[in-house]
């Protein structure tokens, strides 16, 4: 018979970024404990408010199934000897089981016969596994930060203080240091404290209703959403799109009440990003902005209450009261960081440190302007390289500002306001700005030529101190966000049609904070640059599969050359291109076995004199006219046309390996054929390492 399975967990406030990973977790952990004990159910639910994780199974069966387990043993061939008497191993094995060795049968297996033991487990009952199983569900739910409390060994996200545990209507039985599960729950922490009976999920949310808690996250989510937009459109605004702050408000409240707060318009006279911030990021407040005037905010601010009041407007005034307080600050931050020049903060920078073993922003910088600078040249931004070294030099000089100090998030923004104020020129403002982009995996990209190249220059600036300074991400940990950083870099080169030298770059950087350093790290500069290239190999592999391209294709180009990202990424282009010929499968072996006959030898100079056979005379004709159109296309960066060029040394490749012997007796005629391969192959690793491809 099924029945339904109730566990609530109950605690102190969860923090609203950890709940919905910990009822994802709850699901998943349940899932895993079920199966593992053979009880079948008919359908999983989780859901959590800031004091409970709930746990919900229905149809779940009263007992395990009865089932059959088989042992196996040695083989049947090394079990018995001749006389067919028991080995050493089937004795052994019998004794391991702990039965007489008659009790043993013979199975058939793919590699043959075995020794076995196969024994019938009577399915116990559920409620009795449920009673060991829940405890360890409970403190098995992993956080990425626990605590103890009180004299008590057990670690959990927040204190626990109830635990609801029902199985067909009756409670499952079990105690997790003093705290004894029940068939109780509780409602809302002020409007309902009181303890309630639970004997079905009915009851559960009947309680909960009647307590002031709507336990759905999805339905408090909802409710928010449209709770929000009605109330800003009776005031002519409209709230965008906020998909985490609408989560993180959602995750804070069990019963949602939601109200509008007012502010003085003064206060509109700061930065759009400063109020924003501050109602947001600070105070979990949603911005309103006017219907008429796209991107004008309103001076008023939506936020969610978590406990129904009778008077709002004393929620209300306590609210504005906070927000007052803080756009207040902000303004005296402005007016401070407003009264000198940008520029006049650089020198504060020398007593921030960015990295404790690399030195200070001052010196950061420093190196910018001339990574910055030596990238606009070399692709081809002559004129705006005053412009590019400008917006290097001030791009971390906001960090000095009492309004980034206080809120770090606006770094970049008030550096873009206050070069504005400055007088700066508006490409080098728009640049400093920029410089952070993207501020996630997928988020907005530079929109100018100045911008981006100021960004590409902080990320690998950022990547090469951390390296050298042995602040490498690992499987687990990326403090600095590396990965993120590396992901920018190669999203910027694709969206802007940078071809630049990864190599070098990154060589010049390491060598910067070498000079800066007094010659510090000059020892592992090799070590270091290798390290860093394969780091950044491995993102844009990474990023390429994602994107759809074949792993083998992917894989082939990198391991070629990789140094140009534009480049590797047309090449990739061009072999999944190449790759959908109907005669590519023979191509690509012919190719494989020219790469994989020359491995390991060095090319030395054809001679002519030493071509003997007809056919490798016409072989070598052929390369030297495919390699000089097939360089000349390369140089077009026409990748395609390169590789449908090579087609063409198929046949003389083909009708070379059948009629000469590459390894002859004459070490000469040995030597020339390898050349003249390891000729073709050095032009075929021009786009990819054929050998990768699977054909």
């Amino acid at each position: 018979m099924a029945k339904e399975l109730i566990l609530e967990i109950g605690t102190e406030e969860i923090p609203a970024g950890f709940l919905d990973e910990a009822t994802q977790n709850l699901a998943s952990l349940c899932r895993r404990a079920l199966e593992e004990n053979f009880l079948s159910y008919d359908g999983l639910e989780t859901f959590g408010t800031p004091r409970r994780l709930t746990l919900r199974v229905m149809g779940l069966a009263d007992k395990q199934q009865d089932r059959t387990e088989e042992a196996y043993g040695p083989p049947i061939k090394i079990a018995f000897d001749e006389k067919g008497n028991p080995t050493k191993p089937a004795l052994g094995f019998a004794k391991a089981q702990g039965v007489d060795i008659n009790k043993l049968t013979t199975v058939k297996r793919d590699r043959g016969e075995f020794l076995a033991l196969k024994r019938k487990i009577k399915g116990q009952k559920t409620d009795k596994i449920l009673k060991e199983i829940l405890p360890d569900l409970i403190l098995s739910l992993p956080f990425r930060k626990s605590m103890k409390w009180g004299d008590g060994e057990i670690t959990f996200v927040r204190p626990l203080r109830w635990i609801l545990s029902l199985f067909g209507g009756k409670t499952i039985s079990f105690e997790l240091e003093g705290l004894k599960s029940s068939s109780k729950s509780y409602g809302h922490r002020f409007m309902n404290p009181k303890p309630f009976k639970v004997s079905n999920w009915e009851d559960y949310e009947k309680g909960l209703k009647e307590g002031y808690v709507l336990l759905d996250q999805k339905k408090r989510n909802e409710t928010i959403k449209k709770a929000i937009t009605e109330l800003a459109d009776k005031i002519g605004g409209l709230i965008p799109e906020d998909p985490e702050l609408l989560e993180t408000v959602t995750n804070l409240v069990e019963i949602p009440v939601v109200l509008k707060g007012d502010f003085e318009e003064e206060f509109l006279a700061l930065p759009n990003e400063v109020l924003i911030s501050v109602m947001k990021y600070h105070q979990k407040y949603f911005p309103v902005f006017s219907k008429s005037k796209k991107g004008h905010l309103l001076p008023h601010f939506i936020f969610v209450c978590g406990t129904p009041v009778k008077d709002t407007q004393v929620v209300c005034k306590g609210n504005e009261r906070v927000i007052r307080a803080r756009f207040s600050d902000a303004r005296f931050f402005y007016d401070e960081d407003k009264s000198s020049q940008l520029s006049s903060k650089l020198e504060d920078l020398k007593g921030m440190v960015f990295l404790s073993e690399i030195g200070t922003y001052y010196q950061k910088t420093q190196r910018l302007i001339e990574i910055a600078g030596y990238l606009g040249k070399t692709l081809g931004f002559k004129d705006s390289v005053k412009d590019i070294k400008r917006a290097a030099e001030l791009s971390k000089a906001d960090l000095a500002t009492q309004m980034v100090f206080e809120f770090p998030e606006l770094q970049g923004i008030m550096g873009k306001y206050y070069a504005e104020l400055s007088g700066e020129a508006p490409e080098v403002a728009k640049a400093i700005e920029e410089h952070y982009m993207p501020i996630s995996r997928d988020g907005d990209l530079p929109e100018t030529e100045i911008g981006s190249i100021v960004s590409i220059a902080d990320k690998i600036d950022t990547i090469s101190s951390c390296f050298i300074s042995g602040l490498i991400p690992t499987g687990t940990s990326d403090p600095y966000a590396l990965r993120r950083q590396a992901i920018g870099i190669i999203n910027i080169v694709f969206e802007r049609n940078f071809h630049l030298s990864l190599k070098e770059l990154f060589q010049a950087s390491l060598k910067s904070i070498i000079n800066q350093t007094d010659n510090k790290y000059s020892d592992s500069l090799e070590e270091t640059l290798n390290a860093i290239m394969g780091f950044m190999t491995e993102r844009f592999r990474n990023l390429m599969i994602t994107e759809g391209f074949a792993q083998d294709v992917v894989d082939a180009v990198v391991s070629a050359e990789f140094d140009d990202i534009l480049d590797a990424k047309r090449k990739i282009e061009a072999l999944t291109e190449f790759r959908k010929a109907a005669d590519f499968e023979a191509l690509g072996i012919a190719f494989k076995r020219v790469v994989n006959i020359v491995k390991g030898h060095t090319a030395k100079k054809v001679s002519e004199k030493h071509l003997i056979e007809s056919v490798e005379k016409d072989l070598y004709k052929s390369f030297k006219e495919v390699r000089d159109k097939v360089q000349a296309k390369i140089l077009e960066k026409n990748y395609l046309d390169s590789l449908l060029l090579m087609k063409n040394l198929k046949e003389p490749v083909d009708k070379f390996f059948d009629n000469v012997m590459v390894m002859d007796k004459d070490p000469k005629i040995k030597e020339n054929r390898l050349s003249i391969l390891s000729e073709i192959k050095n032009l075929f690793f021009k786009i990819a390492d054929f050998s990768k491809l699977s054909v």
